[in-house]
């Protein structure tokens, strides 16, 4: 299985110095010596790294609070105790941060003399910035981008206005356009050199980026700005896109680096196995496991305490038996302790996810994979959209690939992790395992296009385990056709469809908040992406 993962960080110091003033050289020098008024120049690499450097995820703790009940791939037995506008501001910083790196890049880009030699660098710098773009306005919705990440230009930018969502969808996917357009092969443009962290100066792999980014979000508007949608969706099928077998994200075993996810799932998170993915992964509620055909079910979750699958109710009755407290001492399966005990350590009634997947430190952060791109097209010729006649053929062939290569990315990177001891899955799935998987009647592919259609969400819904934020947008841009039930009215994720902006917004640059909110910054009102 190919993949492709940032080899190499180098941290700018740019990340952490907003280019309000002036960017920062890589050395931090003597801290003891007394500030001298200095002034430092910004350099075009050392920005590309800082953006690259702010790729890895944020808002874990969004996931185990909200989003896993909210895309029911979990369920949560308890209220979190986190409030959502304290989870945000991460996120948005990140965000902000990195737009300023790029603009600024820019800028020195257009006033150099060799201009012309930094086109690739130039597209790189947008793919990657078009990517945060997209992915920032599909979780608040109107934010601001065309006036943002200027304030080095001088204060009139420093209070920027809000941009439609509308606006930012076609502005950032005309960027990805002309990004994958003029990268080029010709021997003339510079190469950034180590400082090219993501995908080592591979230009095809570049485009193929772009172009799978394009059809993501161009299925994401689609049913708002069809006619655009529909004229990327065309285009894009005849380019090169990630083929089934290929990733992209940021991989911490080729990094000097980790990314700790289960201090997301530990103290006030309460995640479980939830019903609705159980019914998606096993044929019944056995509780010894028999009915699971899904062979990625071991990978995300294990039994309880008891040995036992048995997942907690996505919307629980008065009569559904509590879970165990994670604050009690010794009740917590995401413990790292148990990594090297394995055993159970307490007691907790309802099954976990994976003590190894939780705390696997070095497991990537995926950006888009093959998978996601098979099954974008499953949905294109299932429906028969963007120019090309509904075929179920074809519909089949790309939905049977994005499956399979979902299972084997999973068996491939389960099987790779260094902590992973028992119940280790093997390197790959044998086909006779696949084959009993991909015949269960829950998989099998329905000859009735509107059947299958819900098929293609399902299996795309759980590809996206991994990318709980993607995972939420497929639900909201699909109008709840993934895999769901009611929630409980009291859910902290009942009608989750947007973040809210970051508190500081309401008062460092609170005229074009009031705009743009009406002065109620409301989670439930639907970004204009939502049908």
């Amino acid at each position: 299985m190919k993949s492709t993962y940032i080899k190499r960080i180098v941290l700018s110091v740019t990340l952490a110095c907003s280019l309000a003033i002036s960017s920062c050289e890589r050395d931090f020098g003597d801290i003891n010596d007394p500030w001298d008024n200095r002034v430092y120049s910004a350099k075009i690499p050392e920005l590309y790294n800082g953006i690259a450097a702010s790729m890895p995820e944020n808002g874990r703790g969004i996931f185990s609070s909200f989003l896993y009940q909210r895309t029911q791939l979990a369920a949560n037995y308890a209220a979190s105790g986190f409030r959502l506008d304290n989870q945000v501001g991460g996120i948005w910083e990140n965000y902000y941060f990195a737009l300023a790196d790029f603009r600024k890049a820019i800028e020195l880009i257009e006033a150099a003399p060799d201009g012309q030699s930094y086109t690739n660098v130039r597209a790189m710098l947008t793919i990657l910035i078009a990517f945060k773009t997209l992915k920032a306005t599909t979780q608040y919705g109107d934010i601001p981008y065309s006036e943002a990440g200027k304030s080095f230009l001088g204060p009139e930018y420093y209070r920027p206005r809000y941009d439609s969502q509308e606006s930012i969808f076609i502005s950032a996917l005309n960027d990805l356009k002309m990004a994958a357009e003029n990268l080029s092969d010709d021997a003339s443009q510079v190469s950034l050199g180590a400082y090219e962290t993501l995908l080592q100066d591979d230009i095809q792999l570049w485009r193929k980026f772009a172009n799978s980014l394009r059809l993501r979000y161009a299925l994401v508007m689609r049913e708002k700005n069809t006619a655009a949608a529909d004229a990327i969706i065309s285009e894009v099928l005849n380019q090169p896109v990630l083929e089934a077998d290929e990733y992209l994200g940021i991989d911490p075993t080729r990094l000097s680096m980790e990314i700790d996810r289960g201090a997301s799932f530990r103290g006030n998170s309460y995640v479980r196995l939830g019903s609705t993915m159980w019914d998606a992964m096993s044929s019944n509620n056995s509780m010894d496991g028999t009915g699971i055909f899904d062979l990625r079910a071991k990978i995300f979750f294990e039994p309880n305490s008891e040995g036992n699958w048995k997942p907690f109710p996505q919307n629980p009755s008065a009569s559904t038996t509590a879970e165990t407290d994670n604050g009690v001492a010794g009740n917590d399966p995401y413990a790292e302790a148990r990594l090297t005990t394995w055993e159970a350590t307490g007691e907790y009634r309802y099954s976990p996810l994976n003590v190894y997947y939780v705390n696997d430190r070095k497991l990537p952060d995926l950006f888009i994979t093959g998978s996601e791109v098979s099954f974008l097209k499953a949905e294109i010729y299932n429906r028969g959209i963007g120019g090309v006649t509904a075929n179920s053929a074809t519909a089949q062939q790309f939905y049977e690939d994005g499956v399979i290569s979902s299972v084997k990315m999973w068996y491939k990177l389960a099987n790779a992790s260094a902590v992973w001891v028992v119940n280790k899955p093997a390197a790959a799935p044998t086909p006779a395992e696949l084959n009993v998987m991909m015949s269960n009647p829950a998989i099998a592919y329905n000859t009735n296009p509107a059947d299958a259609l819900k098929q293609i969400y399902k299996q795309h819904w759980i590809a996206l385990f991994h990318q709980p934020f993607d995972a939420w947008t497929l639900q909201r841009r699909t109008a709840e056709a993934t895999p769901n039930v009611p929630l409980a009215p009291t859910s902290e994720a009942l009608n989750l469809n947007r973040l809210v902006y970051p508190i500081a917004e309401n008062t460092s640059n609170h005229d074009n908040w009031l705009s743009a909110t009406g002065g109620t910054d409301d989670r439930t009102k639907k970004p204009w992406f939502m049908p």
